[in-house]
């Protein structure tokens, strides 16, 4: 039975939200050291943070690859008071255009002793 004569079916699209994350992230604009397992480092800024990660907007500057651990400490400044990172420690998750994503990696060794 059509519903409406004459008319085209409608088709509806549900959008399900892609924002599974454990922490909620809030839009951070901190200036922060990174630092590559070659020694290079560089001064960059954030783009939001969580207390499982940070995105680092990059721009032109190289690209760490997923899955490589770099580390990524806040400088000693006014912007950044109160401002604290729950490791310096952390692995490249994701990459965009922008930017990458990284995941903060807590190594908690007492557990094990």
């Amino acid at each position: 039975m059509d519903v409406f004569p004459g008319r085209s079916p409608v088709r509806v699209e549900h959008k399900v939200s892609e924002e599974k994350r454990k922490y909620p992230r809030r839009k951070a604009h901190l200036e922060v050291e990174l630092s590559f397992p070659s020694g290079e480092k560089v001064i960059v800024r954030t783009r939001d943070i969580s207390e499982g990660g940070v995105f680092l907007v990059l721009d032109k500057l190289r690209r760490p690859v997923i899955g490589e651990v770099v580390n990524v400490r806040l400088n000693n400044n006014e912007q950044n008071a109160g401002e604290v990172f729950p490791s310096s420690d952390a692995v490249v998750v994701r990459q965009e255009e922008g930017g990458i994503g990284l995941a903060f990696i807590e190594l908690d060794f007492a557990e094990d002793i």
